[in-house]
């Protein structure tokens, strides 16, 4: 077995008491990104399945499939270890668990509230909740009287989000915790291994935006919430169906600002939500954002690398030093991406993207978030910088008085104005005034009250035409 090194803080992992003396119960890993509470996490868990027979169980609130677990992450700790079928053999990784040779095992499942699925548990040593910030209060109060046997013990690891949050009540929320508990703050200043891609974001989120910076990398509460502009959204694991129409859109970064690209479709749920199978429908009242590329100081030369990854044609038409992973269809796909940067578009189209440049004009930012609003987005949890957007992009408020303004911020918007422009298409689509008709994959439309001059202030390739020609209804 190799040894790894861990950060100082792993020590909580280990200690039998906690500070009320009572043998520990709960063990609470809380704080910002980049604190490496994952990574150790899954070592010890290892290292406590080889010492003794364990039955630990990996959940969350919502996990749709197995790959959507903490199983890989497990997995690549245990190969680190050397400890599966390329070292000693120890484990067996099965597609649904990880059997130990001493009798442990690992198995992984979603917690979803449900007090069938749940009191099936009884039988497990030791659990690890990840992002249990997301957590139900349905499924604590199920989850933890469930997990019963004598010295059995509940790992909770999140990065804080609201006051109100039911794990956050239960360890934070008053003078009194469960008894048995360790409740420790882990910061990416507490990571030696905190990479330096990481540090680059962080940075940026300092400099420009110090709320995020403090919710994001500090591990802070997101305050005013009543000024929060989205609030029918929910993180969930999902599994697009095989005819999802993918929209594309994207954001470019100026100096340290992220380029981003974003993927998503409109559906519903064939049943009940979060629990059936999704069904791709236009007219459907949900938006699945189902993948992101993101980074900040992006050159532009390594712009297509970020969104499709390798170009397996040959000969390549883009280079790809730094192994970004892409996006699957932005090579072939029809990506909508921000008008004001021509060069960058003009670039993308000579390496083959199809990418046209979103139409701007007065109001066009506030028409697009209230069509974004018109759904219930779900996103996928890989989309890590949309879910930090969605939790801060807040109406303005006076810097005088604190009151909120009807008026939008114009901070933590890069992923959500890439979702705009992504779904420009679908929404000029559902305007009452639009009138459309299809030539083939274009289609021409023409919108009253648009005069030449205003199209030509609004999109200067247009010039004095009233009709715009696009492939809007990809």
């Amino acid at each position: 077995m190799i040894t790894v090194n861990l950060p100082a803080w792993a020590q909580w992992l280990d200690v039998p008491l906690a500070p009320d003396r009572l043998p520990v119960r709960h063990r609470v890993l809380l704080g910002g990104r980049g604190g490496g509470k994952s990574w150790t996490i899954a070592h010890k868990l290892v290292e406590r399945a080889i010492r003794n027979p364990e039955r630990i169980l990996c959940t969350r609130e919502y996990q749709n499939s197995i790959r959507d677990s903490s199983k890989r992450l497990i997995e690549d700790v245990i190969d680190r270890m050397q400890l599966g079928a390329r070292g000693s053999g120890f484990f067996t990784v099965t597609d649904k668990e990880i059997r130990g040779q001493n009798g442990s095992r690992f198995v992984f499942m979603g917690l979803n509230g449900k007090d069938s699925a749940i009191k099936s548990l009884e039988g497990f040593t030791l659990v690890w909740v990840e992002e249990a910030a997301a957590v139900a209060q349905a499924s604590i109060e199920a989850l933890v009287p469930t997990i019963r046997r004598e010295r059995s013990e509940i790992w909770w690891s999140y990065n804080p989000r609201y006051r109100h949050d039911p794990v956050d009540m239960m360890f934070r929320g008053g003078t009194i915790q469960p008894p048995g508990s360790i409740v420790q703050i882990v910061k990416w200043s507490d990571n030696p291994w905190f990479p330096i891609v990481l540090h680059r974001e962080m940075e940026f989120d300092r400099q420009r935006d110090p709320e995020k910076h403090m919710h994001v990398w500090e591990g802070q509460y997101v305050e005013r919430s009543e000024a929060r502009v989205f609030h029918r959204w929910k993180v969930h694991a999902f599994d697009e169906p095989d005819d999802a129409l993918h929209r594309f859109g994207a954001d470019w970064g100026f100096a340290k600002d992220p380029t981003v690209l974003v993927r998503c479709f409109i559906g519903r749920w064939a049943g009940e939500p979060y629990n059936s199978d999704i069904i791709a429908d236009q007219k459907g009242d949900h938006l699945f954002v189902d993948d992101e590329a993101y980074k900040v100081g992006c050159a532009i030369d390594e712009t297509p690398a970020l969104f499709a990854g390798f170009d397996h044609l040959r000969p390549a038409r883009w280079q790809n030093g730094f192994l970004h992973p892409g996006i699957t269809g932005a090579a072939s796909y029809q990506i909508t991406a921000d008008s004001a940067r021509p060069e960058t578009i003009d670039f993308m189209r000579k390496r083959g993207f199809n990418i046209s440049p979103a139409i701007k004009g007065p109001g066009s930012v506030e028409d697009g978030i209230a069509f974004l609003k018109s759904f219930d987005i779900v996103v996928h949890p890989r989309c890590r910088h949309l879910i930090d957007e969605l939790v801060l992009y807040s109406w303005a408020s006076d810097r005088h008085t604190g009151e909120i303004l009807n008026k939008l911020s114009d901070k933590n918007n890069h992923v959500i104005d890439a979702l705009r422009y992504a779904l420009e298409g679908a929404r000029k689509a559902s305007r009452p005034d639009f009138q459309g008709y299809s030539t083939g994959r274009s289609i021409m439309f023409d919108i009253p009250g648009y005069l030449p001059s205003r199209w030509s202030e609004v999109h200067p390739d247009l010039r004095a035409h009233r009709s715009v020609i696009g492939d809007l209804f990809r």
